[in-house]
C-alpha cells in the first residue's frame, strides 16, 4: 500500500508533518511546524541516521483535544501506510494534545504551540497587529513547553505556570517565582517570537518577576482586567492515573475477539516469551503502553492495531492519553528492551548498535569476538566508564556498625574485607587533571545494614563533602553495584563476607550453621587481577552456581575451587588467592572443573542443582543485556516553593545545554544514575537530594530500589568525563560564556518599540 503524499518522505534525516484533511495526509508548510490546531489530527516522522543503511524512523499520530473520530482513525491508519512504504521500520507513537512524550515535544523548541479550530474552519489563526485583541498564554512545563490560550482572567493563572498576557501591543510576561534560568529564557524567547511573528516586531515586553515591584504587578493586572497576585493560586494538577500498583510492570498476550482477552505473563519477562505469530502489551508506570506485533501477525490486524489499544485503556480504565508505542518484531528500540529480563543482544548488531563509546573498542565484524567482547562487558564491574584517575590516590575508611571507627590501616594491605552487615564511608583523594586535589566520598551499603547505619553514613557523607568541597563527587555503592573505580582503588581484591559485631565477625554462613558444619560459599567474579576482581560470600546452594564465575566452596576437610566452564583462568587466579588470605591454608585445596565436581561437593551443598536455562545459568548475559539495551534519559527536576518534586524527562536529544546552572538533573544510563547539581541551586534542593533519588527510583518499573541503585552526585564545572561523553559535545566554559538572566531582560527591553 502507498501514497502519493509520502512518496519522498524518509528519505532524509529531519522532521516531516501531515495533517488530516478529508481522510487524507496533506503536507504543512515548514514554517508552520511546531504549531498544532486543537481540531485536527497530525502525523510526524521523524527520520534519524546520516544515510540509507542507518536511516531509523519515529512515526507520530498527534490527536488534538477537539479532533473528530474520522481524523483520529486516519490518522492511525495512514501511520501504517506511511510505515509501509518506508520498510515496515518505524517505531509508532500515539501522542494526544497536552501529554505528549518528551522525544515528541524535543522536536519544537522552544516550545509546541497549540491553536484553536482546524482545517475545517480555514485554520482561523490571530492576524498580524490585530490591535484590541485580548489573549492569555499558559505555557506549562519547564524544560518542556507547551503554549496553550487560556481565558484571559485572574482564576486561570497559578503560582507555578508562565504566562503571557497579549493586550493590543503590549506583552506580558508574568514568571513564577523560583522558575529555572533555562525556563526563563525559553519563556522570553516565546515573547520574542510573538512580537516578531504577530505583532511585526512592534510590540512592547514587560517582564514581571520576583524582582518586580508592586507596582509592576499592578501594571500587568490592570491590563488583564481583573485580580492582584495575591489571589494566584497553588497549581494541584496532576498528570497521573490509576493503576493496580503504581511501580509494576504488566506483560499480556492478547486474544483477539468480540471481548478484549488478557492473557497475565509471569515475570521474570523474557524474550522468549514473545511469540511471532501473537500481539502482546506491555504496561509500565512512566513509557506508558507498548503494543508488540509478531511477524507472522496478519496484516490486516498490523494496520488496525490502534483499536486494540483503544480496547486496552478502556478495559484497564485508563485516560485516552496515555502515551502508547507500537513495536514489531525485530525492531524493538531500547525503551521496550528495558523491561526484560534478558534480550538477545550478544554477537548482533543491536550490541554494537547501542554499546557505548567506553566499550566500542570491544567490537568488531567477527560474531565470536563480539560475544566474547559482549562477555568482558558483562562480568566486568559496574559503572566501567567512572575512573576519575588510575586508583593511586589515597583513602580513609570509616566502618559504621553502631558508631564510627576509622579502619583504613586493616585495608592498607593485603584482602580488604567489608561486613554485608556493615556501612563504610570512603573518602578518596586524588590529584586531578589541572594538578588539584580531588576527592571521591563513597558510601558502600551492606545488603544487611541496618537503616540507622545507613543514615548515619548519609550524615558523614555529607560532612566530609562539605569539608573538601571544591572538586568532589559522592557516590552511593549498594553492595553488589561496586564501580570498577572503587574496586581498583582496592586493587581489585575485595571481599564481602557474612559476619557482624555483635558476635565479634565469627565466620558464619546463611544457614547459621558455620560451627556444626564448617561449610561456606563464595563467588569469584571480575575481568582483570588487581583492578576489578571481587569475592561475596553467598548461600550455601547449588542453586547459586553459575556457568561464567569460579566459586570456592569451603568444607570441613577440602576447600573446592568450582570453575566455571564461562569463567577466565583471571578469576581462578582470584580465587586462589583470596582462599589463602580469607579461608585460610590449613585445608586441602581441589580445583574441579564444571561437570566434574566429585559427590562430597554436592552433597555439601545439599544436592546437584537442576539444569538451567542457558540464559540464566550465565549471569554475564543478563548483565550485559541491561547494560547495552537501556536507553540513555535526562530528566530535570524541579522543587517547588512548597517543597514538592516534579520531573520531566527531556528529549533523547538532549544537550549540555539543557542543564540550567540553577537546576538538578538525573542523567540516567540504567547502571547508574548521575544527579547533576548546578552552581547556583537554591537550598531547598540541595536539601531535596535523597527524596529527588528516592521518588524517581520508586516509580520507574525497573528491577531496581533505592537500596540498590548506583547514586553519582556530580556538581557543575566538576563532571566526570564519562558523564560529559554522554553529551553530543561539552564545552566546559558554557556557564561562563552564558548571557545572564539580566542581559536577556535588558537586551529584550532596549529591543521595544520607542
Amino acid at each position: 500500500m502507498s501514497h502519493p503524499a509520502f512518496e519522498d518522505a524518509g528519505a532524509n534525516p529531519g522532521i516531516e508533518i501531515w495533517t488530516i484533511d478529508k481522510f487524507e495526509p496533506v503536507a504543512i508548510d515548514t514554517k508552520k511546524y511546531g504549531k498544532f490546531y486543537n481540531g485536527d489530527s497530525y502525523i510526524v516522522l521523524k527520520t534519524s541516521g546520516s544515510n540509507n543503511s542507518t536511516l531509523a524512523y519515529d512515526a507520530h499520530f498527534w490527536l488534538g483535544s477537539k479532533t473528530t473520530q474520522d481524523k483520529k482513525g486516519s490518522a492511525a491508519i495512514l501511520t501504517v501506510t506511511l510505515d509501509d512504504m518506508l520498510g515496515g521500520k518505524a517505531v509508532h507513537h500515539r501522542e494526544v494534545q497536552g501529554h505528549e512524550s518528551s522525544k515528541f515535544l524535543g522536536y519544537f523548541q522552544p516550545a509546541i504551540r497549540y491553536l484553536e479550530g482546524g482545517n475545517e474552519s480555514g485554520f482561523t489563526e490571530v492576524e498580524t497587529n490585530a490591535g484590541a485583541e485580548k489573549r492569555l498564554l499558559k505555557l506549562t512545563g519547564c524544560d518542556n513547553m507547551r503554549i496553550e490560550e487560556i481565558p484571559a482572567e485572574a482564576s486561570s493563572l497559578t503560582k507555578d505556570h508562565c504566562f503571557i498576557l497579549e493586550v493590543e501591543h503590549d506583552i506580558f510576561v508574568l514568571m513564577p517565582e523560583g522558575a529555572k534560568a533555562t525556563q526563563r529564557r525559553k519563556i522570553i524567547s516565546v515573547a520574542n517570537t510573538l512580537r516578531d511573528d504577530y505583532h511585526n516586531g512592534r510590540a512592547t515586553i514587560e517582564i514581571i518577576d520576583e524582582f518586580s515591584s508592586d507596582d509592576d504587578f499592578g501594571v500587568f493586572f490592570e491590563a488583564l482586567g481583573s485580580g492582584s497576585k495575591d489571589d494566584l493560586l497553588d497549581d494541584d494538577s496532576t498528570d497521573g492515573y490509576t493503576r493496580d500498583s503504581v511501580s509494576a510492570v504488566y506483560l499480556y498476550k492478547v486474544q483477539l475477539g468480540d471481548e478484549l482477552d488478557l492473557e497475565a505473563l509471569s515475570k521474570p519477562y523474557k524474550q522468549k516469551q514473545l511469540e511471532s505469530s501473537e500481539i502482546y502489551v506491555l504496561d509500565t508506570p512512566c513509557s506508558g503502553i507498548y503494543i508488540w506485533l509478531g511477524n507472522d501477525v496478519d496484516a490486516d490486524t498490523k494496520k488496525n492495531y490502534y483499536d486494540i489499544v483503544q480496547k486496552y485503556l478502556d478495559a484497564k480504565g485508563y485516560p485516552s492519553w496515555v502515551h502508547a508505542t507500537r513495536v514489531t518484531q525485530g525492531l524493538e528500540n531500547s525503551n521496550f528492551q528495558q523491561y526484560f529480563h534478558n534480550w538477545d543482544t550478544v554477537g548482533g548488531k543491536s550490541t554494537k548498535e547501542y554499546a557505548t563509546d567506553i566499550d566500542g573498542g570491544y567490537y568488531s565484524g567477527d560474531a565470536d569476538e563480539s560475544a566474547a567482547a559482549a562477555k568482558q562487558i558483562g562480568k566486568s564491574a559496574s559503572a566501567r566508564g567512572y575512573m576519575p584517575d588510575n586508583g593511586e590516590g589515597s583513602l580513609t575508611v570509616t566502618r559504621i556498625a553502631g558508631d564510627q571507627e576509622d579502619v583504613t590501616e586493616r585495608f592498607e594491605s593485603g584482602l580488604s574485607v567489608f561486613y554485608q552487615s556493615e556501612v563504610y564511608v570512603v573518602k578518596y583523594q586524588y590529584t586531578n587533571a589541572d594538578g588539584d586535589d580531588a576527592y571521591v566520598i563513597y558510601t558502600w551499603i551492606g545488603s544487611d545494614a541496618s537503616s540507622d547505619d545507613k543514615a548515619a553514613a548519609t550524615t558523614l557523607a555529607s560532612e566530609l563533602e562539605d569539608e573538601v568541597d571544591g572538586d568532589v563527587n559522592v557516590v552511593k555503592v549498594p553492595q553488589g553495584k561496586e564501580a570498577k573505580h572503587f574496586l581498583n582503588i582496592f586493587k581489585g581484591n575485595l571481599a564481602i563476607i557474612f559476619g557482624n559485631k555483635d558476635d565479634e565477625y565469627k565466620p558464619t554462613n546463611a544457614k547459621s550453621t558455620y560451627d556444626d558444619d564448617k561449610i561456606r560459599l563464595f563467588r569469584v567474579e571480575g575481568t582483570k587481577l588487581g583492578v576489578d576482581m571481587r569475592a561475596v560470600q553467598v548461600e550455601e546452594s547449588a542453586d547459586i552456581l553459575e556457568d561464567d564465575d569460579v566459586f570456592v566452596l569451603e568444607t570441613p576437610d577440602v576447600v573446592y575451587i568450582r570453575i566455571g566452564k564461562e569463567s577466565s583462568p583471571e578469576e581462578t587466579k582470584a580465587a586462589v588467592n583470596f582462599v589463602t588470605v580469607v579461608v585460610g591454608d590449613e585445608r586441602e585445596v581441589t580445583e574441579v572443573e564444571q561437570g566434574d565436581e566429585p559427590d562430597e561437593f554436592w552433597d555439601a551443598l545439599g544436592g546437584a542443582p537442576d539444569e538451567k536455562d542457558e540464559e540464566d545459568a550465565s549471569g554475564w548475559r543478563k548483565t550485559v543485556s541491561r547494560r547495552v539495551t537501556t536507553p540513555i534519559s535526562l530528566t530535570a527536576v524541579t522543587v517547588t516553593i512548597i517543597g514538592k518534586i516534579k520531573f520531566e524527562e527531556l528529549s533523547p536529544d538532549f544537550t549540555q545545554q539543557d542543564l540550567s546552572d540553577d537546576g538538578v538533573y538525573v542523567l540516567d544510563n540504567g547502571e547508574e544514575m548521575y544527579l547533576w547539581q548546578g552552581a547556583n541551586i537554591p537550598e531547598r534542593v540541595k536539601s531535596a537530594r535523597s527524596e529527588i533519588i528516592k521518588e524517581y527510583i520508586e516509580d520507574d518499573g525497573l528491577e531496581r530500589t533505592v537500596d540498590n541503585a548506583l547514586v553519582v552526585t556530580v556538581k557543575q564545572g566538576k563532571e566526570p568525563a564519562v558523564f560529559k561523553k554522554l553529551f553530543p559535545s561539552w564545552d566546559a566554559d558554557m556557564w561562563e560564556n552564558q548571557t545572564s538572566y539580566d542581559d536577556i531582560k535588558n537586551e529584550t527591553k532596549a529591543a521595544n518599540s520607542k
